[in-house]
């Protein structure tokens, strides 16, 4: 027997129109204003944190 190791999927994330604002970097829809939120979107976050990852 062969063990497959599979990452999971990326699940569809939607938000109430109410929740969701432009991201402050690239603009794309996100989640901004409830418990949680974040001006910036995911993929500019894992950006940023690199950024100051690097000595």
């Amino acid at each position: 027997m062969t063990e497959q190791t599979t990452k999971p999927r990326p699940q569809v994330v939607t938000w109430a129109p109410s929740q969701t604002g432009p991201c402050a970097r690239c603009h794309t829809s996100t989640c901004r204003y409830v418990v949680g939120g974040n001006p910036l979107c995911t993929t500019c976050r894992e950006a940023r944190q690199e950024q100051f990852a690097r000595p």
